[in-house]
């Protein structure tokens, strides 16, 4: 079946279907979980930065320090923008309050309408995960990767909260797949670079404008997935791809700051701070504290076995160790290391790690050993489901 020119088969049905679960469990969690005290701040201040009439009342304890500490790397401008998308009309006097029950009708809802834009980039995300991980390990290990991925107390919270890591993760995973994509496109004529090139850029444009940090992290990755993948006598052509790529995310992040220089006074420390304190950006922490700690919770059990399992046939079997599969452990091997002020990005490494176990799944799915993977991957995705469901009642 074609629709509107795309071909839609089992495959994009059961991605659809998956995606929809995702929705559907982010939109319950975002209106069943009042809006906490970061998240009031955080509305309140994106009101600020676009120059709202009417806003929600703050909160007592934000009264009592109205212009809370800001840090240069985790403040955002475009989690302000991003969360002033779909933002109700309030009328004036009317009071949005944390950590309380919303009576009115329309309160309830306020929740949901102000976390709708991060549940869009996490289904965004999905989308990305599924093309990727399906045109690396053919239909099977996507579905594996996307299960994991639509049901993952990790991504469900991160869909269902406002907060700027969903947005990071959503461009960090393009950078480094734009760029793997970028690589392999300078072995083609160069008419045929530019529209990657251009999604390279929007992707380090998005990142920069959600986190500085993850995006010189996913610089630095690009810089190595492109240099090492691009042809012999075309790394200079190579340098010149990132450099117009910078280019187009410079030019997307003054667009955030509202192509004014003086907006960058609006988020104080954001444009400034980490020029002036660039050390903040990359504290190394060994052994890395905060990044791991949710992952040992119980309810991402069965996907840590997956992963366990992964790495054990990873180094066992050589068929696995080609360049699909050890990307993402690269990639998880350096937000592992690299740990950031006053954020514990766990969310960061989940695609990476769903990519991983999609890929050993496909392997191991090819070989003589089909039917023990399939009985295993059946238990332990359908045991990741019930814990993910069981957090929404």
């Amino acid at each position: 079946m074609t629709f509107f020119g795309v071909e839609i088969g089992r495959p994009q049905i059961f991605c659809g279907l998956l995606l929809l679960a995702l929705a559907l469990e982010a939109a319950l969690a975002s209106y069943k979980t009042p809006l906490s005290l970061e998240e009031v701040q955080v509305i309140n201040r994106s009101m600020e930065v676009t120059g709202s009439q009417v806003r929600p009342e703050r909160h007592n304890s934000e009264l009592q320090n109205p212009e809370p500490q800001k840090n240069p790397v985790t403040d955002s401008i475009l989690l302000y923008r991003v969360t002033a998308l779909f933002k109700p009309e309030l009328q004036a006097g009317q009071e949005l309050q944390p950590d309380q029950p919303h009576t009115a009708r329309f309160q309830r809802f306020l929740p949901a309408l102000y976390r709708l834009p991060f549940l869009i980039f996490g289904l965004w995300l999905g989308g990305a995960l599924w093309w990727v991980s399906r045109r690396l390990f053919n239909n099977e290990g996507g579905y594996v990767a996307l299960a994991l991925f639509c049901f993952s107390p990790l991504v469900i919270q991160a869909s269902s909260t406002i907060n700027a890591e969903i947005i990071a993760v959503w461009g960090l995973f393009g950078i480094v797949y734009t760029a793997i994509g970028v690589g392999h496109t300078l072995y083609s004529p160069p008419r045929r670079w530019p529209p990657r090139i251009v999604l390279l850029g929007l992707a380090f444009g998005f990142t920069a404008a959600a986190h500085m940090g993850a995006a010189m992290l996913g610089a630095a990755l690009a810089v190595f997935f492109l240099l090492y993948l691009s042809p012999p006598d075309r790394k200079l052509a190579a340098a010149a791809v990132l450099l117009a790529a910078f280019l187009i995310a410079c030019v997307f992040l003054w667009g955030c700051y509202g192509w004014n220089d003086s907006v960058f006074n609006l988020v104080p420390g954001s444009a400034s701070g980490w020029l002036a304190h660039p050390g903040q950006l990359f504290p190394l922490n060994l052994p890395p504290r905060g990044i791991f700690a949710p992952w040992l919770q119980l309810r991402n059990w069965p996907t840590v076995a997956l992963f366990l399992l992964g790495l054990v046939v990873f180094f066992c079997w050589k068929r696995t160790r080609y360049f699909g599969n050890w990307t993402p452990l690269v990639v998880m091997a350096v937000l592992g290391l690299l740990q950031f002020p006053r954020t514990a990005p766990a969310v960061w490494i989940a695609p990476f790690v769903y990519v991983f176990v999609g890929g050993i799944a496909s392997d191991l799915l090819e070989s003589k050993y089909r039917r023990g993977t399939q009985i295993l991957l059946f238990g332990l995705v359908a045991v990741q489901v019930v814990f993910a469901l069981s957090l929404l009642r």
